[in-house]
């Protein structure tokens, strides 16, 4: 008679220690996944460089009838730029975005309706971000990384949307003014004499309303500033030939026009710091509607 007590514990033996290869694999927990890091777009107002070059950028167009007058300027001095361009003037204008990158120029993307992004919803900003690339896009232009924001404005929603496109947001540290009406010739080239300085980034404007102040001023700053000995550049050639990589968050802006609370108490006037007090009358910010 077999042995069966002795079976069953050869068995339950066996069980017991089974080698290891032989037994079944165990399935690592999944780690689960980081949330995604939401970074703000990176704002660019001038680039610190000892080279003397200058950056010209150009808002509100393409227009058929001053930005040919513009790309005919940069190109007789060998001057490059960067237009940003608005969504509905490349409707309007198709033709022009090939025309500008024929020319060797940059194009950046100033939004599809020249909208303030700090007074629209979160859709409403991607709209119209999205509605400017793409108009430059299906116009034939190359996809646009380069923002200028209308106005200079942004919000937290707007600033954090720019930076998951992969955008860089172009500032201006010499601000001709000539989106004013009463413009002349005259002080938009003043300005720009002025306040020219390497890594400087200047704002222009051959969009919109009339631009023949913008135009006779641009055929007389060009030739000053070569006979100075600098290069007008795009934003992009700025960027390559500097070591500047610094680049700041973009802050979030209050709206212009936010309301202040009124309070019935007169407002007690702060000392003044040592700053303060050292700075020139002149030298006190000012609002700007430039971009």
């Amino acid at each position: 008679m077999p042995d069966l007590r002795g079976a069953a514990l050869a068995v339950l033996t066996s069980a017991l220690f089974a080698t290891p290869a032989l037994a079944a694999p165990m399935k690592a927990p999944v780690p689960a996944p980081a949330p995604a890091v939401q970074r703000q777009a990176l704002l660019l107002k001038e680039v610190p460089t000892q080279v003397k070059m200058i950056a010209f950028t150009f808002d509100d167009g393409p227009n058929r009838r001053y930005t040919p007058q513009v790309l005919d300027l940069l190109q007789k001095y060998h001057a490059h730029a960067t237009f940003f361009l608005i969504g509905q003037e490349v409707v309007r204008f198709p033709e022009m975005v090939k025309k500008i990158e024929a020319s060797g120029m940059e194009i950046g993307n100033h939004g599809m309706h020249h909208k303030w992004l700090h007074k629209l919803t979160a859709d409403d900003i991607q709209k119209e971000i999205t509605g400017g690339s793409d108009a430059i896009t299906s116009a034939g232009g190359k996809k646009p990384y380069l923002y200028r924001l209308p106005g200079g404005y942004a919000s937290e929603d707007a600033s954090k949307l720019l930076g998951s496109l992969g955008y860089t947001v172009i500032g201006w540290s010499v601000d001709t003014r000539d989106w004013r009406m009463s413009a002349t010739a005259e002080g938009i080239e003043r300005i720009v004499m002025r306040d020219a300085a390497p890594g400087r980034i200047v704002i222009m404007h051959d969009g919109s309303i009339r631009r023949e102040a913008t135009i006779q001023a641009l055929s007389h700053v060009l030739p000053a500033l070569e006979s100075q000995g600098y290069k007008i550049v795009s934003i992009s050639e700025l960027l390559r030939k500097s070591s500047y990589q610094a680049l700041r968050q973009l802050p979030p802006q209050k709206p212009c026009d936010a309301k202040k609370a009124k309070n019935s108490q007169p407002k007690k006037e702060r000392p003044r710091s040592l700053i303060e007090r050292l700075r020139p009358a002149s030298q006190k910010p000012s609002g700007r509607k430039a971009g």
